[in-house]
C-alpha cells in the first residue's frame, strides 16, 4: 500500500546523499564542525542543539550518545 511512497522517499534520500558526497567541501565542513564540537567539550563547554520539534527523540538520543562518549 505504501511501498511505492517509501521506495520513492528512500530513492530521493539516496540521491540527495550521493549529490552531497560529490562535493568535498561538504565533508570538510562536517570535519570542521566535529573538531569545533570536540574542542568545546574538551574546554568544558557545551553545545546547544536546536531544530524542528518533529524529532525530539533523535536529539535526545544524540545527546545521550555524546554524554556516554565523554571521559
Amino acid at each position: 500500500m505504501y511501498q511505492d511512497l517509501i521506495r520513492n522517499e528512500l530513492n530521493e534520500a539516496a540521491e540527495t546523499l550521493a549529490n552531497f558526497l560529490k562535493d568535498d567541501a561538504n565533508i570538510h565542513a562536517i570535519q570542521r564542525a566535529a573538531v569545533l564540537l570536540a574542542d568545546s567539550f574538551k574546554a568544558g563547554g557545551k553545545v546547544l542543539s536546536c531544530g524542528q520539534r518533529r524529532f525530539p527523540l533523535r536529539r535526545y538520543a544524540l545527546c545521550r550518545r555524546v554524554d556516554r562518549s565523554l571521559p
